[in-house]
């Protein structure tokens, strides 16, 4: 029997909570084996810290912080399992909360991945899939709570050579608790006025998270427009109840385009000098 290539899924991918000193909260989240799958998944469970590193936020699910005790609060009640095709299976989870925790936020995934033990039956071979997803708790441990941030950049360029439009923005947490930011783009034909982007048939995402205690450089890339053209690109940021907003005159113009304008203009004052030249000769001559 052969080993079948399947993706699995988990749902929800992220999870918000808000957890009181002392209490015990019970949760699930769901395992699903694909439809097109060959044959059951062995999965098995852990827990691993929740952190971001640097202002792209990369992922760490390996450094223990302050910001990741909920690691040792949390324990599952069935770490090994499986699931057969076109199916799905909960999978529980308890959280016991130290009547001292902290307050403020708490991070931890729970993550599902492959189980290599042999557990071949005669239905078929169980999967060996190398993917492992992980399901983001973002924890609220009730007590002081401290809300605070500002957003440091908003910025939109004046002139691209290319697709896509990428605006950027810089945002600040510093309090001691996650929060959300909108960060919404526009883009309009600049002689007409119409709008561009996002058009009835896009959906733009958003929301953006921000942990505590970190700076998180947030982009946008508008690409669907036409790669000649003069836009009126805003990105409107809100956060923490006050709204940034900046506009900007976009020239989009290929260096293909700025080429041709350059050979067309060329070739103008090379005809405008030979005409002078010639007018001059001819007066001369009379």
């Amino acid at each position: 029997m052969g080993e079948s290539e399947s993706i699995f899924t988990i749902t929800p991918m992220t999870q918000k909570l808000l957890l009181e000193p002392g209490e015990v909260r019970e949760g699930t989240l769901l395992v699903v084996n694909p439809a097109d799958a060959k044959a059951s998944f062995a999965y098995k469970v852990g827990v691993t810290p929740y952190n971001v590193v640097g202002n792209d936020y990369a992922a760490d699910l390996a450094t223990k912080t302050e910001r990741s005790r909920l690691v040792d609060w949390i324990t599952i009640d069935e770490p090994l399992g499986a699931v057969a095709p076109n199916q799905s299976k909960e999978i529980h989870y308890t959280i016991r909360v130290p009547k001292d925790a902290p307050a403020g936020g708490q991070y931890a995934a729970i993550t599902v991945g492959s189980d290599e033990r042999d557990t071949s039956s005669a239905e078929g071979m169980t999967i060996k899939n190398v993917y492992e997803m992980a399901s983001v708790l973002y924890a609220q441990v009730s007590g002081e709570i401290i809300r605070s941030g500002e957003v440091l950049e908003n910025d939109i360029p004046g002139f691209v050579t290319a697709l896509p439009i990428v605006t950027r923005a810089k945002i600040k947490n510093d309090g001691n608790i996650h929060e959300t930011a909108q960060v919404k783009v526009t883009v309009k034909n600049f002689l007409n006025g119409s709008q561009l982007y996002p058009n009835e048939t896009q959906e733009e995402n958003t929301e953006e998270m921000l942990m505590p205690e970190t700076e998180r450089e947030i982009t946008r890339e508008v690409s669907d427009l036409s790669p000649v053209g003069l836009y009126e690109v805003t990105q409107t940021i809100e956060y923490l109840g006050k709204t940034s907003s900046s506009s900007s005159l976009v020239i989009a113009c290929p260096i293909w385009f700025m080429a041709m304008i350059a050979v067309t203009l060329g070739v103008i004052i090379f005809g405008i000098m030979m005409l002078i030249r010639r007018h001059r000769k001819n007066k001369i001559v009379v």
